[in-house]
């Protein structure tokens, strides 16, 4: 009979930062009895004293997801493959990791819109997000509704984020690309006039590169009904690298995009006159003043007007 059980790991993981605690996190484990893995070109065989130890092993590679133990020989298998082929033997055991949410889409049926805490795998850390559980599950990475939080912030504040994640906040740009960690990932922006009309622009693709590159932005395969942000070949946001006001990364003779448009952003290379920075500022200001320090999405309303909200978020396909 085959029984399944669940244990918990533990990972130490010993942070680069002096000073630092270690970080403890728990890792849930199925165990099944009387299978091991059969070897392939994805499997690591090795030795170890237990079933504890070879799962620890498991644990400490980041690659492996499927880890078998020998209780006769000893003989322990780390497997990539989360489904690798297996047979039967009165002596071994079975580990499977069950991973926990790296974001919203990996929630559990049922779950409800409000802030949850995910697992950022590329950089062994929990990150709380808010999910918004609607088709499917999508983690929001930006997030505006009043104007209570200042979006005028500096390179750092982009790169680390800010905000409250129960109201307006930046997830924060290594956040994001830690997530996205160069997997599939489309984007959605959800907008809405302060009459009450809304609108939406999806990307199916949707990747930034690391801080060594700016957070150089791909973006593309547009669907909605709010017009593409990428319509004007000169200031499109695909192909462009983040800006705060600290730090320049448009070519514009004449200014800074992100001191005029009063945010950080994707802001374009080749810009001519402040018009030209973006035809989308959805980190802009909620005051009165210059058409393009607001927030805004000019394809949809074709003109510079004040949206009432914009949320940014993300799903895994």
């Amino acid at each position: 009979m085959v029984i399944i059980i669940i244990i918990y790991g533990v990972v130490v993981i010993n942070p680069i930062c002096h000073g630092t605690s270690d970080i403890k996190k728990k890792m849930k484990f199925t165990l099944e009895k009387e299978e091991i893995i059969v070897s392939s070109d994805s499997t690591t065989t090795t030795k170890a004293d237990s079933v504890i130890q070879c799962t620890t092993l498991c644990t400490s590679e980041q690659e492996c997801e499927t880890a078998s133990y020998d209780h006769t020989t000893g003989q322990c298998r780390l497997d990539s493959n989360s489904n690798p082929q297996t047979k039967t033997i009165k002596t071994g055991i079975l580990v499977f990791k069950n991973h926990e949410p790296t974001d919203c889409s990996k929630m559990p049926n049922g779950s409800i819109n409000g802030v949850y805490k995910i697992f950022v795998n590329n950089v062994n850390r929990y990150l709380d997000v808010y999910c918004d559980m609607t088709a499917g599950g999508w983690t929001v990475i930006q997030r505006r509704q009043d104007g209570s939080v200042d979006f005028y912030r500096d390179w750092l504040d982009y790169k680390k984020g800010f905000g409250n994640v129960s109201g307006e906040y930046w997830l924060g740009n290594d956040n994001i690309f830690n997530i996205l960690n160069g997997k599939s990932y489309s984007l959605r922006f959800d907008l809405e006039r302060s009459s009450g009309q809304r609108s939406y622009a999806q990307y199916e693709i949707f990747k930034i590169a690391d801080e060594s590159e700016d957070y150089n932005l791909t973006l593309a395969g547009y669907s909605g009904t709010a017009g593409d942000a990428n319509w004007n070949r000169f200031a499109q946001l695909s192909g462009q690298l983040f800006s705060t006001k600290d730090r320049d990364n448009d070519n514009w003779d004449g200014g800074k995009c992100a001191t005029t448009s009063k945010a950080g952003w994707w802001y374009a290379k080749e810009v001519l006159s402040r018009y030209d920075c973006t035809y989308v500022n959805p980190n802009g200001m909620y005051v009165d003043g210059n058409l393009e320090e607001i927030v805004y999405w000019h394809p949809w309303t074709n003109s510079f007007e004040i949206l009432k909200s914009v949320t940014m978020k993300i799903k895994y396909f």
